[in-house]
């Protein structure tokens, strides 16, 4: 069964995401159970056997005391060693699927982000979050989880040893221990916002190399390689800075806690001396307990550190959370109707065999705008029309395309089949094809960026009815040729034909061509037109566009001045007509005679 990445119900929670595997984490648990249970065994072995050697010297007991010993201390430390293997092993697992749902979750809330908020978004700050902040959380994780067993537990099994062998020494030599975790505690919301203030630093770098890594051809053209280098150091500087402190604070207090350990370690070494001395211990003993006292002193630093790193971690945490918290609710906002019931009628998804679209008093703005891009559209389509969309630069053309592809929330109707458009849910985008007029191109080769790993499309017949068969022929690698970011290695007009391949791909009922011919020439426009008129089917092309060459092959036209339809109609009846459509079609006829254009 394939493996589905997806954050926990409860995202938020970090410890749900280590609870979503309970084999691995109960496996790893019983690791670290073994591990630091079994281990007080060595040391208590080693003491005997070193007791046992003595015996042996002296002629007291025989050579098989010895070996008995000797091998049960080899046992037992075969044993918890075995056990750490399995403890680490399984943390690993969980921290790397931990990754992978955090991950998975940020990527899902990008995609459930509304238009306005994610137009906001910077790539780089994404980036940061995705891979800085998932991973320091992780390795916290990972080092929290495995001290709690190191740490913790192994400090309760060698407090309850030692206490076995002398609870006045252990007990006195304990109290550094708490003053440790008080210190801990006590430097925790400095780290936490040095460590934040880190965290966005490094974020403002990523911002920074993305900005000049996508625009560097732009820069290089105006000769302005090192017009960022001011604010670049100024970045690295900032995050240095922080680093520095952070690491400084940090490491800062490491010899603190070993000094207090020491302290610990010292009282041990001076009461076992007299107990050794006045015949209360034997060698054996005192080794084996200064063996156990030392490793728990030892981990006492070791928590300390371990609360320090976690509080680091949390600004990373806290910043995941910032966008994990958006996760579900624009997906919830929506509504995904198959069927429902609204006073008491039956409301059924749009079949996409039969697409009708009607548009109503439709008003637009963009989120980011205070204004109306489009005021009190109406027109309507059915199945094998195509409708034309023209108007001046500025007009509202992409801004009517933006709100038709339901990508943005707008007012009045816009009904497919009788269903809201808002209201389709997941399966808009089924039933809705948008290519805009930026024709994005990945860096990937051509077969995925028209099929976008669709299933079910003729990817041939997408690329014919977009005039690119020949051109894919004389590609270099045919349609394994890599198109490079933003598809720097092919002109203009061929990033467009395949963007419109792309959406002619796979079986949506309504296609949206935000001015889909703007860097192709006539007669190809012309082909690409015809093929698209022969090829309509039963689907609803809507076409935006300032070139009217092939309007001729439009069912309807509307014509839009200042985000409002001032001409509707046919091709042939808006040329009978005094008005902007008239005129723009004769210039641009003239301006083709002429050869201007």
């Amino acid at each position: 069964m394939e493996k589905i990445f997806a954050p926990p119900k409860d995202k938020l929670r970090l410890t749900a995401y280590v609870f979503k595997y309970p084999k691995q984490f109960w496996l790893q648990a019983a690791g670290g159970i073994v591990y630091n249970t079994v281990i007080v065994f060595g040391a208590i072995f080693l003491g005997k056997t070193i007791d046992a050697a003595n015996l042996v010297y002296r002629g007291e007991a025989g050579l098989s005391l010895f070996y008995i010993n000797l091998f049960s201390f080899l046992g037992f430390t075969l044993i918890f060693q075995l056990a750490r293997y399995f403890k680490r092993f399984y943390m690993r697992v969980i921290t790397n699927l931990m990754n992978c749902d955090i991950r998975a979750g940020l990527l899902s809330s990008l995609f459930n982000m509304p238009m306005s908020e994610l137009g906001q978004e910077k790539v780089g700050d994404m980036m940061s979050r995705m891979i800085g902040d998932v991973e320091q959380v992780s390795a916290s994780v990972q080092t929290t989880i495995t001290e709690m067993w190191d740490t913790a537990l192994l400090m309760i099994s060698y407090f309850v040893a030692c206490m076995v062998y002398s609870p006045k020494i252990t007990l006195l030599a304990s109290i550094p221990i708490p003053v440790v975790i008080f210190l801990a505690q006590i430097i925790r919301t400095p780290l936490y916002k040095l460590s934040q203030k880190s965290r966005k630093a490094a974020s403002g770098i990523n911002v920074h190399l993305q900005h000049n890594v996508s625009g560097i051809a732009l820069l290089r053209l105006f000769g302005l390689e090192t017009a960022g280098s001011g604010k670049f150091e100024k970045l690295l500087d900032e995050q240095l800075k922080w680093n520095i402190s952070f690491s400084a604070l940090q490491g800062g207090a490491a010899p603190m806690y070993i000094l207090l350990a020491t302290c610990g370690i010292i009282l041990v070494v001076g009461l076992g001396g007299e107990y050794v001395v006045g015949g209360k211990w034997t060698i054996g003993m005192f080794t084996a307990y200064l063996s156990m006292f030392t490793a728990m002193a030892v981990r006492t630093n070791s928590a300390g550190r371990v609360m320090n790193t976690w509080h680091g971690a949390k600004a990373s945490w806290d910043r995941i959370c910032e966008k994990l918290s958006t996760l579900g609710a624009e997906k919830n906002s929506r509504q995904v109707l198959v069927s429902s019931h609204d006073n008491g009628l039956q409301i059924n998804a749009p079949q996409k065999s039969e697409p009708v679209l009607e548009v109503k008093s439709l008003s637009f703005r963009y989120p980011f705008t205070d204004e109306n891009c489009l005021t009190d559209i109406s027109f309507t389509a059915e199945k094998g029309e195509i409708v034309g969309v023209t108007g001046p630069v500025g007009s509202g053309k992409s801004a009517l395309a933006a709100a038709l592809s339901g990508l943005y929330p707008c007012s009045g109707v816009v009904n497919i089949n009788g269903i809201p458009l808002n209201m389709l849910g997941d399966t808009r985008s089924s039933i809705i094809t948008y290519m805009d007029s930026e024709q994005f191109v990945f860096s990937d080769n051509v077969t995925f960026n028209v099929t976008l790993d669709r299933a079910g499309g003729d990817i041939f017949k997408a690329l014919s009815l977009a005039s690119m068969n020949y051109d894919i022929s004389v590609f270099e690698n045919g349609m394994d040729t890599r198109l490079m970011e933003r598809g720097v290695r092919i002109s203009g007009g061929q990033r467009q034909r395949i963007s419109l391949a792309r959406a002619w791909y796979g079986d949506s009922k309504i296609l949206l061509l935000d001015d889909p011919f703007s860097a192709i020439d006539v007669m190809m426009e012309k082909k690409i037109m015809e093929n698209i008129r022969a090829g309509i089917g039963g689907r609803i092309v809507i076409l935006f566009s300032h070139r009217l060459s092939t309007f001729d092959l439009t069912d309807e036209v509307l014509v839009i001045e200042k985000g409002r339809v001032s001409q509707a109609g046919t091709h042939d009846e808006l040329l009978n007509r005094e008005g902007l459509y008239r005129t723009i079609y004769q210039a641009q006829k003239f301006m083709e005679q002429t050869g201007a254009v």
